[in-house]
């Protein structure tokens, strides 16, 4: 009978690891939001001290996890802010706007979401003047050739 009550007993605890819920979320969801949490404050951190590639890679690792609101939407935030600052290239700007979309989708009602916003509006803007200045440059370069036929032509 003992043995019966103990194997019972430790079936059920067995079981209620899967099926445990905490006010609404499963002990899974409670621990994941408590590491990204943490891993957060980790990448703060590190961006505080300078650490910039130790700090995109705790943000990178937050992302591609289970999100959590209130902590997945900061880390894509501040991700952004990383590839903006690094801004390179082509493709990292590509990435920030790429992060700051998904942040505006996946989390509407987050307080990052306006900033989100405002930023993917800037870099709309600079997209559109830095095409309206390759346009011009190509224009100029244009009259640029043909000045210097006419030149060649008065030369002679």
């Amino acid at each position: 009978m003992e043995k019966l009550c103990l194997m019972m007993l430790l079936g059920v605890l067995l079981c209620s690891c899967t099926i445990f819920q905490k006010s609404g979320r499963s002990v899974y969801a409670e621990f994941n939001a408590r590491t990204q949490s943490v891993n957060l404050e980790t990448a703060r951190k590190f961006l505080r001290e300078g650490r910039v590639q130790a700090a995109t890679k705790v943000l990178v690792g937050i992302c591609s996890a289970k999100g959590v609101p209130g902590v997945t939407d900061e880390a894509l935030f501040r991700l952004s802010l990383i590839y903006l600052d690094a801004g390179e290239s082509k493709n990292d700007t590509s990435q920030a706007q790429e992060t700051l979309e998904i942040l505006k989708h996946d989390y509407p009602s987050s307080s990052w979401s306006p900033h989100a916003s405002a930023l993917l509006d800037l870099i709309g803007a600079l997209n559109r003047k830095i095409k309206n200045l390759k346009g011009e440059n190509l224009t100029l370069e244009k009259k640029n050739r043909e000045l210097r036929l006419n030149i060649e032509k008065l030369k002679i």
